[in-house]
């Protein structure tokens, strides 16, 4: 009897290591799905810092700061609020006609508010520093529902963000809080683009 028991806790003891670095593998695989889609918008070396708690130039991820408000008129001439849009994601992207990487990343910006209304609860919106849905309006397609608003004067894209350079998007959280901020262009179009989004609520 004793033999049997001396076996079974060498058998124990020899598998102990094994069941912990398996359940390490799992937990060490699920973090790496959950951050795989932040890195792949940030970037390996952003989400490092970020994760380390260091400032970088997109330090607003996890953040408790809350968004400047402000209203614009859209492409119909209809006032937007942001304060309004509370209970819902609000993805913003700062952009003008004679930045060619935010022409080349309007497509996958029209083609994110259609995954996004369909999965609901986030809001794509464009703020152009343009003067007139004139000057921007043969980019987008006839039937498009992404919303486009104007801030000619920079009143809200720089005084307000801060935004020098185009194209900026942010991502800003059902209660108002900023969680991202992404320098340069992306394809938002690619399905990791929506994960990213979520991730950077969580």
């Amino acid at each position: 009897m004793r033999r049997e028991h001396l076996a079974a806790v060498i058998v124990l003891l020899l598998g102990l290591p094994m069941v912990f670095g398996f359940g390490r593998a799992i937990v060490d695989g699920e973090k790496q799905r959950r951050e795989a889609p932040l890195r792949a918008i940030l970037g390996d070396e952003t989400f490092e810092h970020l994760e380390r708690g260091e400032t970088t130039e997109q330090g607003y991820l996890g953040k408790t700061l809350t968004a400047p408000d402000f209203t614009l008129p859209d492409q119909n001439g209809k006032p937007w609020t942001l304060s309004k849009q509370r209970g819902k994601t609000v993805v913003l992207n700062f952009w003008s006609i004679t930045c060619q990487p935010c022409v080349e990343e309007m497509p996958s910006l029209i083609e994110l508010e259609e995954l996004s209304r369909r999965r609901g609860g986030i809001e794509v919106v464009t703020i152009s520093t343009d003067k007139s849905w004139k000057e921007v309006g043969a980019l987008f397609p006839a039937h498009n529902n992404l919303k486009v608003l104007f801030d000619p004067d920079r009143k809200i894209v720089k005084d307000k963000f801060g935004t020098k350079l185009y194209p900026e998007t942010w991502v800003i959280d059902p209660r108002g809080v900023i969680r991202m901020r992404v320098d340069g262009p992306r394809d938002w179009s690619a399905a990791i683009a929506l994960d990213a989004i979520q991730a950077s609520l969580l």
